[in-house]
């Protein structure tokens, strides 16, 4: 129980990665706040009060800033603090940059960066005020090594890295860690492109696992990184700050 009595925010908390840190968090002991503009978010979350957890879905679109506004300042008159942020939130378009639009540009960095940094300057008070808090950003290996199609959302992620070192620096004299994630290949939504589930593909069998382009062979799964994600906002990261923690099976050290 390394996170018990704390209070956590978990954007994109729904499916996929966000609704697995959000299990790993409220298993820890955290009060858990899940957000997501996805419906099922509120069945993610009753899961977890099943399985004995504390954890509260909130139908949510991060881009709208007041509405996100008054859900942080609710949250925080509620339970009398915030003590962990996690920004997982993102969307994605695959489309390469002659047939790109900047509709969807915008729409990824809104969704993506932006909203981080309004959630970071939501919080940030509560957790100043008591002393103590963890931010977490989910970034990507596409922050380090990107392929056709992702512009948009390998500058989103590539900034995040940044922003993220810059909050550590920031808030550090107030006792708040901010530190972020670069999943590599995870088994999520986002792995389906046109409805094609890329792990199942000839290609990726070929190339990530009998040719060991991923080291560990396998794509990885959102337990994995939430495993990763307690670990940063508990006390046993305490002397790590600004970091940007990749897991990615080892995708990022081949040629």
């Amino acid at each position: 129980m390394r996170l018990e009595s704390k209070v956590a925010i978990v954007t994109g908390a729904a499916h996929g990665i966000g609704a697995a840190i959000a299990r790993e968090l409220a298993r820890e002991g955290a009060v858990v706040y899940g957000i997501d503009r996805d419906p099922h978010i509120d069945a993610t979350c009753a899961s977890i009060r099943q399985a004995q957890g504390q954890a509260f879905g909130c139908l949510l679109d991060i881009t709208d800033r007041p509405k996100y506004a008054e859900l942080v300042a609710g949250i925080a008159e509620t339970q009398g603090r915030i003590d962990i942020l996690v920004n997982n939130a993102a969307v994605v378009y695959y489309e390469d940059l002659l047939n790109s639009t900047l509709e969807h540009w915008r729409e990824i960095q809104a969704v993506n960066l932006e909203a981080q940094y309004v959630a970071c300057k939501l919080v940030a008070p509560y957790m100043i005020k008591g002393g103590w808090g963890r931010i977490l950003n989910i970034a990507s290996t596409q922050a380090i090594a990107t392929e056709p199609t992702v512009g948009a959302y390998a500058a989103s992620k590539g900034a995040i890295v940044s922003f993220t070192k810059s909050l550590a620096v920031e808030l550090a004299p107030h006792g708040i860690n901010a530190n972020a994630i670069a999943p590599g290949c995870i088994h999520t939504r986002m792995s389906f492109v046109n409805g094609v589930d890329e792990t199942t593909t000839e290609y990726f069998r070929t190339w990530y696992v009998e040719k060991r382009k991923i080291p560990l062979g396998r794509a990885g799964q959102p337990e994995e990184i939430a495993r990763a994600a307690v670990f940063l906002v508990s006390d046993d990261a305490s002397y790590i700050t600004g970091h940007t923690l990749v897991a990615d099976g080892g995708l990022t050290i081949t040629f």
